[in-house]
């Protein structure tokens, strides 16, 4: 397709659309239906019924395509959709930080393909457009990035794409590693252990529970392993020349590049098992692409770095974000002993540091997590003292970070040491971003070699719900 082509108004997407979208609900649709030993006995009833579902499902998809429809405009894309309620999505080309062509597995088989764009301040879903032919979906990403960054960088990302394909990556997940630390995470032994005993109680000692029960926890097994090994299948990180880019997922491959000068924080996650074994998790926050909670999650996602990996990996990967980075050099501060009063067992794993180019800080023993900050990415610094700390001369330190995983806060600190350690990570922020050539600064919103071998009253701190 050429450029004239698809600057084409009003032009729409591909016809097998709705079908692609959609054929997840008809199989619910006709397990439920199966399901049913009424309907297993009238096999004529469940026929219509599935018919029904599956013509209803086809109108429905058929009126959403018919009324979604997409057009260029000067400076940015425009996406209009919805036949009951209108909503128009416009997509300014200045605002897309990078694109990527992604083929689901159901997708695959019918050639098409959607594009992907992280979008600055947008969520997960706000840069999607799917489904195009293949062919069609590469042609308009080089137009979409020609028009975003120019000629010469779509052209570089064309090599880029090339080079990857030849040069191995600097970095591979084993997908045993992955199944191991998903089965050994603290969600899937909680509630493979509480199955078990409603099995045993079922069966065994006749409980009147049902196993029914079991549903909920029997999610909480499979949807991890589903989310983690075949999310995260084949998960490679290369290099490229506008940065880091990770490739990941067995049925849905996905792609992200990370830009050099994005990253605002980094947090690594070691569940209690996982630090037996030496293992831990990297994810980022990067400028532009706002954490959301989206499709379910309960929780805020940032870019994975590294799903799981080894203490070696971990600091290489580091290192490869943060040239000249070593978290094992930097001097960690512990908490007083009187934070017991609050944190009977935890107070002994709060901790925090710092060092020229970043603040860290650490909690949690069940799942500990080390927050990274860099300096001149700080957006705001503050105290905050609940009653009980008040009497206990402690507080906290909150480092304000854009929207994303990373939270970083020092606490039940000394008062003392909290009050002048707001003091000097704002100068250390003022200092770093004079010296820091920054990217140009996008819309954000504030939050809480290879490997070998403001002051604020808050609720008191002994009810908060943080990690342990």
């Amino acid at each position: 397709m050429t450029q004239q082509a698809v600057e084409t108004v009003g032009e729409r997407l591909h016809p097998l659309t709705p079908f692609v979208k959609g054929w997840g609900y008809f199989v619910v649709a006709a397990v439920a239906l199966v399901n049913n030993e009424g309907l297993r006995q009238n096999l004529t009833y469940a026929g219509i019924g599935l018919a029904a579902v599956l013509v209803g499902g086809i109108l429905l998809g058929a009126l959403s395509w018919w009324f979604t429809k997409w057009q260029l405009t000067g400076d940015a894309i425009r996406v209009d959709s919805g036949f009951l309620f209108r909503r128009t999505r416009i997509i300014r080309f200045d605002r897309i930080q990078a694109i990527d062509v992604a083929q689901p597995f159901v997708a695959r088989l019918f050639g098409m393909a959607e594009l992907r764009m992280d979008v600055a301040g947008g969520g997960k879903s706000d840069g999607k457009l799917s489904y195009f032919r293949y062919e069609q979906a590469q042609e308009l990403r080089t137009t979409l990035l020609v028009r975003a960054k120019g000629q010469q960088a779509a052209e570089q990302q064309a090599a880029d794409q090339e080079t990857e394909a030849l040069t191995p990556p600097l970095l591979t997940v084993p997908t045993g590693r992955l199944l191991g630390a998903t089965l050994l995470s603290s969600t899937v032994v909680g509630s493979a252990g509480a199955l078990l005993w409603l099995i045993v109680g079922t069966m065994v000692l006749n409980f009147h529970v049902g196993l029914v029960a079991g549903v909920p926890l029997l999610l909480g097994v499979v949807q991890p392993i589903w989310k983690q090994v075949v999310g995260n299948h084949g998960f490679t990180l290369s290099e490229t020349t506008h940065g880091l880019r990770t490739k990941r997922g067995l049925f849905d491959v996905q792609r992200q590049t990370i830009p050099p000068g994005r990253v605002q924080g980094l947090l690594i996650t070691e569940p209690l098992i996982w630090r037996a074994l030496g293992w831990s998790r990297v994810e980022l926050d990067i400028a532009g692409v706002a954490g959301q909670k989206e499709d379910g999650e309960d929780k805020l996602e940032g870019a994975q770095l590294l799903p799981v990996g080894e203490r070696t990996e971990v600091a290489y990967v580091l290192a490869q974000v943060l040239p000249g980075f070593d978290l094992s050099s930097i001097e960690m501060h512990p908490a007083p002993a009187r934070a017991k009063w609050l944190r009977p067992i935890g107070w002994r794993y709060l901790e925090y540091g710092v060092d020229a180019q970043v603040m860290v800080t650490r909690r949690g023993w069940v799942s500990r997590r080390t927050s990274i900050v860099l300096h001149h990415k700080t957006q705001s610094v503050r105290l905050e003292q609940g009653p009980i700390q008040r009497r206990l001369r402690l507080a906290n330190v909150h480092v304000d970070t854009p929207l994303g995983p990373t939270d970083a806060v020092a606490l039940h600190q000394d008062q003392l040491v909290a009050a002048a350690l707001v003091e000097a990570q704002a100068d250390r922020a003022r200092a770093a971003r004079r010296t820091v050539s920054a990217p140009v600064a996008v819309q954000t919103q504030p939050n809480a070699p290879r490997p070998d071998g403001s002051s604020s009253s808050a609720a008191s701190p002994a009810e908060d719900s943080s990690d342990r």
